[in-house]
């Protein structure tokens, strides 16, 4: 079963929708140091910033003709594997209510949808899950043993992991494919980071399909040394990775920033495919950024602007 559920009708060319792109891409915001500083008043909670997410990209989506859905459907599963984790999180404390607020602009496909309402308990909504895609989100067992060893978290990375795995080996259009190599690059590094950071002696799990080599990220592990990291960060962004010390958070800054910095760099390559991803990501951006703000708490300015993707 696909991810994203099928759209009978049919979108408005894409020269109108890319007019339209670049007007509304106008109101999204342009310096965050100002925001930090500032700190505006924010949506309530994380599902709030996430819900005005998936209307844009519902919006976004619903205007596409066909053939551009099927072109950038791969990037928008990828965002909704967040639908699905904030939904069991939902299901996990019989939040029904909230599940359908946040399902009602979901692009997510009817069956999965299904299987995320109601206030069912944490493994009967995995199987339902697996049971509705299970091919390119991964087996029952495997997510009710990640939900046993590390929570929700461990779900995350497990559905994460799969779905990468899976849609790198599709047939994408070339700007579509180097934005997931990419993305891979930064899950890969982060994971090298965290076995590096908590001197975890597992092997790391490395999703295939990135620039990267995953034998020579597994030897960077075993290695133990931050040197292989910097290595790593440097062959994907061109610069050396903050200290470890720094924390999780200042590297997948930097690598989200980046990653931001080719898509703007690479839209008039990358034709009328490249503006839209370009677009759809700094709709994610924002979304994450607001994030940030609405947690920050007492963190002083300059702290919250070096966490914020610019």
């Amino acid at each position: 079963m696909e991810l994203l559920r099928d759209i009978a009708g049919d979108g408005y060319p894409t020269d109108y929708i890319v007019a339209r792109v670049r007007a509304r891409g106008t109101r999204l915001t342009r310096d965050w140091r100002a925001v930090s500083a500032q700190r505006p008043a924010q949506a309530a909670s994380d599902e709030a910033i996430w819900d005005g997410l998936l209307q844009e990209f519902e919006w976004l989506y619903l205007q596409m003709d066909r053939h551009m859905r099927t072109r950038l459907a791969p990037v928008f599963a990828l965002f909704e594997i967040k639908t699905l984790v904030l939904c069991l999180r939902n299901a996990s404390g019989g939040r029904r209510e909230a599940n359908e607020r946040l399902l009602h602009h979901s692009l997510l496909a009817d069956g999965i949808k299904e299987a995320l309402q109601g206030g069912v308990d944490m493994p009967a909504a995995m199987r339902a899950l697996a049971a509705a895609a299970a091919p390119v989100l991964g087996e029952a067992a495997a997510l009710e043993q990640g939900y046993a060893e590390g929570g929700l978290r461990e779900v995350e990375t497990r559905l994460m992991r799969n779905y990468l795995a899976s849609v790198v080996a599709l047939q994408l259009a070339p700007p579509v494919r180097a934005f997931f190599v990419g993305f891979i690059d930064l899950r890969n590094v982060m994971t090298l980071y965290k076995h590096l950071r908590w001197q975890i002696a597992d092997e790391p799990s490395v999703i295939p399909g990135g620039s990267i080599d995953p034998a020579r990220l597994r030897e960077a592990c075993s290695s133990g040394s931050p040197g292989g990291l910097d290595v790593m960060v440097r062959e994907v962004i061109g610069r050396t990775a903050p200290p470890l010390a720094a924390g999780e958070t200042a590297l997948e800054t930097v690598l989200l920033g980046d990653m931001t910095r080719r898509l703007r760099a690479k839209v008039g390559e990358d034709g009328d495919v490249g503006l839209l991803l370009d677009y759809a990501w700094r709709l994610y951006v924002e979304a994450r950024n607001r994030a940030i703000v609405l947690h920050a708490g007492g963190v002083d300015p300059a702290t919250l602007a070096r966490e914020l993707i610019a």
